[in-house]
């Protein structure tokens, strides 16, 4: 048995695609992407959850609700193109 495998190695499967084999070094620079990203999305929902909790005009909350879920996107977005050149190294 080969160990646990990656939610990229099991999505690679499952798209009929073969997981390129990553270095420790490269799966350690993904684990530090991820963690960074978890880390900026934990920061967001607070600084929005804060926003939230004072807005009482339902227009305003709307647009922060929105405006929250774009930031995270961006954040989500902005670490797949890291971790994707990340795999790309060989």
């Amino acid at each position: 048995m080969s160990g646990m495998k990656s939610a990229y190695e099991l999505a690679m499967e499952r798209m009929g695609g073969e997981a390129q084999k990553l270095s420790v070094s490269q799966k350690t620079a993904l684990a530090e992407i991820h963690s960074k990203m978890k880390a900026k999305i934990a920061e967001k929902e607070i600084m929005f959850t804060q926003q939230m909790a004072s807005e009482v005009d339902p227009a305003k909350a709307s647009f922060i609700q929105q405006t929250k879920q774009e930031q995270i996107a961006t954040i989500r977005a902005a670490a797949e193109e890291e971790k994707e050149h990340i795999r790309s190294r060989s």
